[in-house]
């Protein structure tokens, strides 16, 4: 079991101030008072040679059994492997493992299909080219792969470099479903794998165009009848090959959490909800990510059909479609974009409806749930709308009314869920708990009450600590928990925005939220020696787990907010953000 102590952020010296250290051996026959007489010291200084070399002797055995797990080569259903040691020398890693065949040619658009056999030993020092994205995406990525490619279906895989059968942590990255790696930096799985006594993997799936283009064409020549899940699919191959093979990397194929954050997040919650995903996994962690679907089937054949038409194919010319460079549909994309167009929608073969749905009728994967999200996830949206951000107090109802769309009666009911007086009087940031809380927490919060009906083990977390740049301005926002959890302050992105200060009691929330994660993993429930209790989540006692300096245990607030939310939603089914339209 996981234990959590304050230790120091940089190692101390051998035998610091302060301890005791070794008495000094007798030198040339002489006797320290209370020791051996001339003759035994004689005989032990001839044994020091002997014992140290034994000693050596033994830990370089030692040295080479943990080299050996590192590079013993490991037989998958593919082929043989050989990984590496890490720099930490307490974990093992294997890079850029195919686990799907190349998604090029007559493959773009179809379900993943097996990896083709090798011959001969493959290099796991290499990592896979990441998918096909641009914009912001590919800039803040910081993959040391250097390379981008449809050719992009490869794995990471990580584990304590030590004997053992250790649970498995399956990382599915987030990204909007138009961005991100497996690789990036921050999702380095060597610290957790070696603090945590688990096996960590992390995946590239397909994005965008690529993994989400929805077409009645490719519908109709699918022999499922499905369409533009097809990233969706590669997260699902890409766990029953962790079922199948990770048995040969130390891991327990028995014993599977699934998490991820913001679209991965979103994707566990797919994972629960599809009948495909049964029995693949035992566990389940949500970082910021809710229950209901980004994209819709029309939503997806209207950007599909603009896409295959400013391409000059047509909607119903495949062979056209799967002929353009890779580059060239990656732009056409981008220019055609709609509004939660990229995403997972109900097909009838991954998903039967949306998650929130699956939830409320029973039919879901029923695991063990830890979920949560930050305390300021979207604070940055409302720079985006200079009058919300300059608001005045007096003006707080007035911009609710006509930002929102709603009348003065139920801007009045909106303003007193989120009273100022909770806000420091500034009606900018009262905005961005809302945007905050109807983007991503009520949606999580609503799959968690809905999987609590079903006697479903829940626990839920709210991260709140900001010791980043701009941090007044932003607060806990969306992602910067990430950094946390896989122990990652000085890896980008993650060192990017954090302050290069505090070192120690960012060092200390790390070690804690990685001893609640791995236990959850281990066990279906985050506690054990060490840490401050966290309460299971029900329907009657609402209680979360504030994860910040002062960890401690509240009773939430979410009820009557996501059902004013959840009203509003079904009102406004287009809006991704609250104030994406703002009348003037």
């Amino acid at each position: 079991m996981w234990r959590f102590a304050p230790r120091p952020l940089i190692p101390q010296s051998v035998a610091p101030c302060g301890t005791d250290m070794p008495r000094p051996i007798p030198r040339f026959g002489k006797t320290l008072p209370g020791t051996r007489k001339k003759g035994n010291a004689d005989m032990a200084c001839r044994k020091i040679p002997a014992l140290t070399l034994l000693l050596a002797a033994l830990l370089a055995k030692s040295s080479a059994a943990d080299e050996e797990i590192c590079t013993t080569p490991v037989k998958t259903v593919s082929g043989m492997v050989q990984g590496l040691s890490e720099k930490n020398g307490r974990s093992c890693v294997w890079r850029g493992i195919p686990y799907a065949a190349p998604p090029v040619g007559e493959l773009r658009w179809k379900a993943p299909q097996p990896a083709p056999a090798w011959q001969g030993v493959r290099d796991g020092s290499v990592w896979g080219a990441r998918c096909m994205q641009s914009g912001i995406m590919e800039m803040t990525n910081y993959d040391p792969s250097g390379r981008m490619s449809e050719d992009c279906l490869y794995l990471n895989i990580w584990r304590p470099n030590k004997p053992g059968k250790f649970p498995v942590m399956f990382w599915i990255h987030g990204g909007g479903y138009t961005g991100g790696t497996g690789n990036t930096q921050m999702y380095w799985g060597d610290r957790l794998a070696a603090n945590g006594d688990v096996v960590v993997v992390t995946i590239n799936y397909r994005l965008n165009v690529f993994g989400f283009l929805t077409l009645p064409a490719l519908r109709s020549e699918d022999p499922n009848r499905s369409t533009g899940n097809y990233g969706s699919l590669d997260q699902l191959l890409a766990l029953k090959w962790v079922k199948d093979n990770i048995a040969g990397f130390g891991g327990d194929p028995d014993n599977i959490t699934i998490f991820g954050e913001s679209a991965g997040g979103h994707s566990v919650f797919s994972l629960i909800a599809s009948p495909l995903a049964r029995g693949l996994f035992q566990k389940a962690i949500v970082e910021s990510g809710g229950v209901d679907l980004s994209a819709t089937l029309d939503k997806g054949y209207e950007q599909g059909k603009k896409i295959a038409e400013s391409m000059g194919c047509g909607a119903e010319d495949l062979a056209c479609l799967r002929k353009l460079p890779a580059k060239k549909l990656l732009k056409a994309a981008g220019n055609a974009t709609l509004t939660r167009a990229f995403g997972p929608h109900s097909d009838g073969y991954f998903l039967n409806g949306s998650p929130r749905e699956m939830i409320a009728s029973g039919q879901f994967n029923r695991t063990p749930i830890l979920a949560g999200s930050n305390k300021d996830e979207m604070s940055v949206m409302i720079a985006f709308h200079r009058e919300l951000c300059r608001a005045k107090p007096e003006q707080y109802e007035k911009y609710l009314q006509s930002g929102l769309d709603v009348s003065e009666a139920e801007a009045r009911k909106i303003a007193e869920l989120y009273p100022l007086s909770e806000f420091d009087n500034q009606p900018r940031k009262a905005y961005g708990q809302m945007i905050t809380d109807y983007w991503i927490p009520c949606s999580m919060y609503d799959g968690l009450v809905l999987a609590a009906g079903y006697e479903s083990e829940l626990y839920l977390y709210r991260f709140d600590y900001h010791n980043i740049k701009l941090g007044d301005l932003l607060g806990a926002a969306h992602s910067f928990e990430m950094a946390f959890v896989f122990n990652a302050l000085d890896r980008n992105p993650g060192k990017a925005v954090l302050k290069d200060e505090n070192l120690e009691e960012m060092a200390a929330l790390s070690r804690l939220m990685q001893g609640y994660w791995v236990n959850f993993a281990k066990t279906g429930n985050p506690n054990g020696p060490g840490l401050p209790l966290w309460p299971k989540f029900s329907l009657d006692s609402q209680k979360f787990m504030v994860l910040d300096v002062n960890p401690r245990s509240e009773t939430s607030t979410f009820a009557d907010r996501c059902r004013l939310w959840n009203d509003y939603r079904e009102k406004h089914p287009e809006l991704l953000f609250l104030f994406e339209k703002p009348k003037k």
